[in-house]
């Protein structure tokens, strides 16, 4: 089971495509303070009200909330986004788990391994637990939710699927 460190994109993102159950199936779930409290500030109609028993939550350490802070005072992440990722650069968890663009470019460039949630779905559908049919369901639930997907991501993930279903 991997150890995950999300931001609240990718919640609010399965959640909407009612693919949030999928997230523990994978490992152990952690958010900051700050994405729980972005979580609960959206609409009821958008995400469940209650936070599932499964997510845990971390609070950031007097460093990450600093490297947090300069981070969104910078420009260059929104305060979930650094918190989330701050805390990650600490624990090392196998996934940060954002769908944020500069959030895992920044991630990346500070070795920490990024997904979001298009890759939340193909991962488990790599893993042998879906069909062709139940991937590209949950994809299009997906495409269908306040995610922003570009068309060239669009195509990536068309190829990726039919490399995983092959065979």
């Amino acid at each position: 089971m991997k150890v995950i460190i999300a931001d609240t994109g990718p919640l609010i993102h399965l959640s909407e495509a009612q693919a949030l159950h999928l997230l523990p199936t994978i490992g152990e779930i952690y958010v900051t303070p700050q994405v729980l409290r972005e979580w609960q500030e959206r609409p009821a109609e958008l995400c469940p009200a209650l936070i599932p028993e499964w997510i845990k939550v971390l609070s950031p350490s007097p460093h990450a909330s600093e490297q947090a802070s300069a981070w969104v005072q910078s420009g260059v992440l929104q305060v979930g986004e650094a918190e989330s990722l701050a805390v990650a650069v600490e624990l090392q968890p196998d996934w940060f788990l954002t769908d944020d663009a500069a959030a895992r470019h920044l991630a990346g460039s500070l070795g920490v391994e990024s997904h979001g949630s298009l890759g939340v779905i193909l991962w488990i559908a790599g893993q042998g637990q879906f069909t062709r049919t139940e991937t590209e369901s949950l994809i299009d639930r997906l495409y269908h939710s306040s995610l922003w997907l570009s068309e060239s991501v669009r195509v990536e993930v068309q190829r990726l699927l039919n490399d995983l279903f092959s065979h």
